[in-house]
């Protein structure tokens, strides 16, 4: 992806859902700036994911990152549910936007 086709939340949203439909995610958030709709071109996307534990993860979380990076054509934070520090956490929480939850 090149800098001139830059994905707007819709288009990130969607890309989100698809993507994580493949992989061993519960339920997954956008946060920040994105959520807030203050994003700029040059903004990252923070994204916070619940893990299916009774699948191995590994080293595959890295991968996810990784291939989000690609996927979005931005940098990405990405978190797992329950590894923030609380004050970090208070300000997820009150920007998250759920994105995509697996139904089985």
């Amino acid at each position: 992806m090149g800098k001139r086709d830059i994905m707007g939340k819709r288009a990130i949203i969607e890309a989100l859902r698809h993507y994580f439909s493949t992989q061993p995610v519960q339920k997954a958030w956008l946060f920040g700036s994105f959520s807030r709709g203050e994003e700029t071109k040059d903004s990252d996307v923070d994204i916070m994911v619940s893990l299916d534990k009774s699948k191995p993860i590994g080293l595959k979380f890295f991968g996810m990152w990784s291939d989000l990076e690609e996927l979005l054509g931005r940098k990405v934070d990405l978190v797992s549910e329950g590894t923030l520090l609380p004050f970090a956490q208070e300000s997820v929480e009150r920007d998250k936007i759920l994105v995509y939850e697996r139904t089985k």
